[in-house]
């Protein structure tokens, strides 16, 4: 029996990951919902609204701890889920373009369908062009569905790229994603699909969140298709990504309370053998990349073009002295190989 329970642990591990987050907020949601008044303030003919601590963007997220801190963190709607000081606000502002071009608003260019468990976003302009896209499949965290997701995916494919979606909830040995890889590169060999001859099958990268970004992990070691991953928060351990050769972005955030860095993401990079990159969102928390996309995804759209469009100008942002490493955003910024 304790063979077996230690056979499963990392399972168990991830389920109770999942149902905290859920719970955390969901809890959130409501507490937040009960606290933050919201009044307008005149501005010419239009109003402008802020909650009773600040003016905001409107944009709010859930730090799962339950100090006093934390609830005066819930009730503010700031985009970092933390009140800068005034020195700060100023750094920030002054933020790197990568950052500022991050906040444009998604156009009308990306498209999605949604075939079995499989959800699909891709460039519109994919459906009328001769050429082949390169590929990224996503997996999801624990209990999240993918559509909570959409943001950053949209993003992704942007930046052209299929990106593939398993609904699955529960992605940590990686199959879904390999799965995912199976799908595509048969859309691509059927005539009737809109996918036939769109694929590049030789570029394919694999991004998740949470267990997602285990699953990431976990897929890159066991297919050789996958030619580079992006964790976000992953739940990965140090014994899974022992070795990896995969290249590895590994994305987190300093208010984190779920998946905490310095036991999972920051191993997960330590052990990485290949090329890697690791970096801390100043305030970012576990749910950072469904709430406020746009604060991740300049970076995980050019980590796929360094690494599957072999771009020159994207490879630099990530080494030492580059965009990321530079950006006040950002901090605890490490790369290696």
């Amino acid at each position: 029996m304790r063979d077996w329970i230690n056979e499963h642990r990392n399972i168990f591990i991830g389920i109770i990951i999942g149902l905290s987050a859920v719970a955390l907020l969901a809890a959130g949601m409501i507490f937040g919902q009960r606290k933050t008044r919201v009044q307008a303030k005149p501005a010419g003919n239009e109003s402008v609204f802020a909650t009773s601590e600040e003016e905001t963007d409107g944009q709010s997220e859930i730090l799962p701890s339950v100090s006093g801190e934390t609830e005066s963190q819930i009730e503010s709607s700031n985009v970092t889920n933390i009140t800068p000081s005034v020195s700060e606000s100023e750094t920030q502002s002054k933020s790197s373009p990568e950052t500022q071009s991050q906040k444009a608003p998604i156009p009308d260019g990306v498209k999605s369908l949604t075939d079995g468990n499989k959800k699909v976003y891709y460039p519109a302009a994919m459906e009328s062009l001769q050429k082949r896209y390169p590929v990224v499949v996503w997996a999801n965290g624990t209990g999240c569905a993918t559509e909570t997701y959409d943001g950053l995916l949209k993003r992704i494919a942007e930046g052209g790229y299929i990106v593939v979606a398993d609904s699955s909830v529960m992605t940590a040995d990686g199959k879904a994603q390999i799965d995912s890889i199976d799908y595509i590169t048969s859309q691509n060999k059927d005539a009737d699909s809109v996918f036939y001859g769109k694929v590049d099958s030789a570029k394919i990268g694999a991004a998740g969140h949470s267990q997602g970004g285990r699953s990431s992990v976990n897929a890159a070691q066991a297919d050789s298709r996958i030619k580079c991953i992006a964790s976000i928060a992953g739940a990965s351990s140090r014994q899974e990504a022992e070795g990896l050769k995969t290249p590895a972005l590994y994305l987190t955030g300093t208010a984190d309370m779920v998946v905490a860095s310095s036991q999972w993401c920051k191993p997960s990079y330590d052990v990485t053998a290949g090329r890697a990159v690791y970096a801390s969102l100043k305030g970012g928390v576990h749910t950072t990349c469904m709430t406020n996309p746009d604060k991740i995804s300049g970076y995980v759209v050019s980590w796929f073009d360094a690494y599957l469009k072999n771009d020159a100008a994207a490879k630099e942002k990530f080494k030492a002295g580059g965009a990321l490493s530079k950006d006040t955003a950002w901090q605890d910024f490490a790369s290696k190989n």
